[in-house]
């Protein structure tokens, strides 16, 4: 029985909730049409006076037939308009903006969504085989034209694609909103937070518009009350991330607890957001980069470090799934600000992921085949307007800009994947050529970083330069001496170790002199230098062991004590890096017996003394006892009485291996070193 009228008016049945006014006439209604571009004539257009103000009601520039069926959120849609996907340029070199269109790809792929929501369906997605039948969208409009109860029973059956549905809030959110808001640090401690994140956080992981980031937090303090919930997440996050800078900062005068705890509580809250179901599916823009941040401050804070190469894993497929790995067509419901916003997140994302792999020893979640996106612009985030429809255009690669570490990252990103896809892979014989070649795209990449000096920037952004360009540095002689890793441990030695370990060991010194540096300019604290670290200060040990002297060694062993003071820095405020801070102990130990057996007792001794003495400091200052986490300790009721019910176990964010028993004994081999940090101490 046809329960729906058949007319051609849309008519409101007595026992259905009133809806809103329609946007359009019925027939634009009908093709899902704003009116404006096709039909001038009706009110709607007249009183806007705006003949190109027609677009698709749903999110589709070109609307699939099979969408025109379905609800705009139904898992089984096609969902989409056509993208041109572009071929796959080289990312050694910096590409063009505008490659050709794939007509392979193009007819087969789809976009669903516009801006900051969207969802990518692959050549191999069934449905989107439609388009192999060129009559269908017509047939099917023909067919809808003649019978507008579709649309009307469509909308009835996937209530999602009403507008008031999506508006809708739920008491959970308002609770949740009133905890995030008791949360927010004071504004003096919040404007120091914000800017250090933003001088040395999004400097080099580019996530928010940082105009538009300022201009939030600006009118959250203007009026507290109105501030959404999503951006309270991404403030507590940024302060979260730069709280690792200031543990110095004390965020309330009455309570015990340091920077870092309070950390913690903003990180776990976020992310107990951010798992909400009433909030925005992963593929929209505001969810993406959260969950950056999300991740960013947890690195930042030594938190899961276990996990983190699987969490980047899933943010990689999340963003994969809206779309951030291809470049959109022109076609793309997507204005040039979002388009490049998704650019600076997607690499921002592949970034996070890459130095998880290396940091974990595993190969990367995509190659440079499995993307086509092309670099951000070098451009400043006042230049981004998100009203703006013109074409964005960069400044040269020589001029400094808000995301030229992230331009220049990219340059070299295609070698740096190879690198870590070919070190961390299966293949079991050597390529010492393919050394060669990955080594000289590195230096390639070393040598184009610019020198950036304006002599008439202000001591600020003369810092900031100098941060960028020795953060760049760090990062690429990372993978210089990843490459040459395994040549120069090769026995017996030949001709091409000796090779790598010379590349390796300018490599290490690199990396730690760069680091110093950054310390001695104050433009990072000790705790917060990781990039590389411990990799570099093994590998001299290691070089020292096969080849030096006592004359050569004492200066090497100088630069690597440096890195146990920065490891014990870490140790002490983040809980964190204790394995680290033992081996290398012990290796200088072990180093030094052999250089001076004469003084081997002394060296044994100083070796032994250097862990006990950090353990001690830790037990003192923690006092951790078994199976306590250091939330326990804290004020973890007061989140409950705000209406926030935080889960019973609160390991989730709890620095890695603060609930071990510390003690002075540890083991008498290498059995210790796993995922726990202080797994060692359970000899």
């Amino acid at each position: 029985m046809n329960r729906v009228p058949i007319s051609t008016q849309r008519v409101v049945k007595p026992s259905v909730k009133k809806r809103r006014p329609p946007l359009a006439c019925i027939q634009c209604y009908q093709r899902k049409l704003k009116c404006g571009r096709e039909f001038p004539s009706c009110s709607r257009c007249l009183k806007t006076g705006n003949a190109e103000s027609c677009t698709y009601r749903g999110n589709l520039a070109m609307s699939s037939p099979v969408n025109g069926m379905l609800s705009d959120d139904h898992s089984g849609s096609a969902g989409a308009m056509t993208t041109s996907l572009l071929t796959r340029v080289s990312l050694s070199e910096t590409p063009e903006r505008n490659p050709s269109s794939s007509d392979w790809n193009r007819k087969m792929t789809h976009l669903k969504g516009q801006d900051a929501i969207t969802k990518f369906y692959g050549y191999s997605y069934p449905l989107n085989f439609y388009q192999q039948f060129t009559e269908l969208r017509s047939y099917i409009v023909k067919i809808k034209s003649k019978n507008p109860a579709i649309n009307t029973l469509r909308d009835e059956i996937y209530p999602l694609a009403n507008d008031e549905y999506r508006l809708r809030t739920s008491a959970h959110d308002t609770v949740l909103g009133d905890t995030l808001r008791e949360l927010i640090p004071m504004k003096p401690v919040a404007d120091t937070l914000v800017q250090t994140y933003i001088d040395r956080f999004e400097i080099m992981h580019r996530v928010v518009n940082i105009s538009a980031f300022i201009a939030d937090y600006n009118r959250h303090w203007a009026s507290p009350l109105c501030t959404p919930a999503s951006f309270l997440v991404q403030f507590l996050l940024v302060a979260a991330a730069a709280a690792s800078f200031h543990p110095e900062i004390c965020i309330n005068v009455m309570s015990q607890q340091t920077a870092h705890d309070h950390a913690l509580h903003w990180l776990e809250v976020a992310e107990l957001w951010l798992n909400s179901s009433t909030n925005q599916p992963p593929q929209s823009w505001d969810a993406l980069a959260t969950y950056c941040l999300l991740l960013i401050a947890k690195r930042a804070n030594y938190i899961q470090g276990g996990s983190f190469w699987t969490q980047t894993g899933a943010l990689v497929r999340w963003a994969m799934a809206a779309g951030y790995h291809r470049e959109s067509g022109s076609t793309a419901r997507i204005s040039p600000y979002y388009r490049e916003m998704r650019r600076r997140l997607w690499m921002t994302i592949v970034e996070l992921d890459l130095q998880a792999s290396v940091e974990r020893g595993m190969p990367p979640s995509v190659g440079t085949e499995d993307f086509n996106i092309t670099s951000p612009l070098n451009i400043d985030d006042a230049k981004l307007q998100e009203s703006g429809q013109d074409p964005l255009k960069g400044m040269p690669l020589t001029t400094l800009t808000d995301t030229s570490f992230q331009v220049h990252l990219y340059r070299s990103l295609a070698v740096r994947l190879k690198i870590c896809a070919f070190v961390n892979g299966c293949r079991e014989q050597d390529d010492f050529d393919r050394v060669l070649q990955l080594g000289e795209e590195l230096e390639e990449a070393l040598q184009n970083i610019p020198e950036w000096n304006n002599l008439q920037d202000n001591p600020r952004q003369q810092q900031t330069t100098m941060y960028v360009k020795r953060s760049l540095s760090i990062y690429l002689h990372q993978y210089t001496l990843l490459l040459h890793i395994r040549f120069a441990i090769q026995t017996p030695p030949s001709f091409k170790s000796t090779i790598c370990r010379r590349a390796r060991l300018e490599a290490s010194l690199k990396v730690l002199d760069h680091h110093q540096r950054l310390i001695h300019d104050e433009n990072v604290p000790e705790q917060a230098c990781r990039t590389g670290l411990v990799l570099a200060a093994l590998n001299i040990c290691h070089e020292i062991y096969t080849n030096f002297g006592p004359h050569v060694s004492t200066f090497l062993l100088a630069t690597v004590e440096q890195v146990l003071q920065i490891l014990e820095k870490r140790v002490i405020m983040k809980f964190h890096g204790l394995n680290e801070y033992y081996i290398l102990s012990m290796i200088i130990g072990l180093l030094k017996s052999k250089l001076w057996p004469e003084s081997r007792t002394i060296s044994d001794k100083e070796a032994a003394n250097r862990v006990i003495r950090i353990c001690t400091m830790l037990q003192t200052q923690r006092a951790v006892q078994p199976d306590q986490s250091l939330l326990d300790s804290a004020d973890h009721g007061s989140l409950s009485l705000r209406g926030l019910d935080l889960p019973e176990d609160g390991n989730s964010m709890i620095p890695d291996g603060a609930t071990e028993l510390l003690s002075s004994m540890f083991s008498e081999d290498l059995d210790f070193i796993n995922d726990t940090d202080f797994a060692f101490f359970h000899a």
